[in-house]
């Protein structure tokens, strides 16, 4: 591309026709507002419904800004998703799920902070579930004693108190947090310069605890930024079936993190 590129969006499908559409629509509505020179890298894990014809039909459009990579299988979220960090040209980074969409709030003044404050290392903006309530979607650094108590609630649905959450979020006003899900991420292209790319060795889950953790130990600050807001239809996969292929994916995880990062009864 000739223009240099400010913003690469990469966003990851997978059987995602029911929102995929809309996501590329919201990023490219977004940008041509705020007037954002941006490209979109869409890396799809081996759908088998509509979603690579929906991501086509819209590339014939924006065939400059637009870009499809597919695989053959499912190749889980941190390999696809390093694919698109290789691939991208922008000076900023957003990781960006595909059953997102953006709401109120500036892009540029993601950017514009990033730019001017280097001590942050992950942007995260706040997250609107579909019935307007917000998304808890940052947590402190857990501990493996934390998960284990979190086991009952999985598999009988009980009540556990979740000690690795801010008891007062939401919150109104900017402020440092340890970790957040990676639903929509803004960075720099030098983070990944300086900590690199996602851990392959976690196929699904918990890349964005183990990102987090990368971040802050490189001295970065993440910062949950509740000025910009995003629509998100969350899935939660892993939650659904707690004895599914992609729980247990989930738990080998997280017992490499721990061994990884420490943190196994404390922080």
């Amino acid at each position: 591309m000739n223009t240099q590129v400010e913003l690469s969006f990469i966003v990851l499908t997978w059987n995602s026709e029911r929102y995929i559409n809309d996501c590329i629509l919201s990023c490219l509505k977004k940008c041509k507002e705020e007037e954002i020179n941006a490209e979109i890298i869409i890396i799809d894990n081996g759908s088998n419904d509509k979603t690579k014809e929906i991501i086509k039909s819209t590339q014939v459009k924006h065939d400059n800004i637009l870009t499809l990579i597919e695989l053959d299988e499912n190749r889980g979220t941190t390999y696809t998703r390093n694919l698109g960090l290789k691939k991208a040209n922008g000076t900023f980074l957003c990781i960006l799920d595909s059953d997102t969409e953006f709401g109120e709030g500036s892009l540029r003044d993601c950017l514009i902070k990033l730019k001017n404050e280097p001590q942050i290392g992950i942007l995260a903006p706040r997250l609107l579930l579909p019935n307007g309530t917000v998304q808890h979607s940052v947590k402190k650094f857990p501990t493996f004693l934390q998960k284990v108590k979190k086991i009952p609630k999985a598999v009988f649905g009980l009540t556990i108190k979740d000690d690795d959450f801010y008891h007062d979020f939401p919150f109104t006003k900017e402020r440092e947090i340890d970790t957040a899900i990676s639903a929509c991420w803004f960075f720099r292209k030098e983070l990944v310069k300086k900590i690199g790319l996602l851990d392959e060795k976690i196929f699904y889950a918990p890349e964005d605890l183990d990102y987090s953790m990368r971040s802050h130990k490189a001295g970065k600050q993440n910062i949950y930024y509740p000025f910009l807001t995003v629509l998100h239809h969350t899935q939660q996969i892993s939650h659904k079936k707690p004895f599914s292929k992609v729980s247990l994916s989930h738990l080998i995880g997280l017992l490499y993190y721990f061994r990884k990062h420490g943190g196994w009864i404390r922080n």
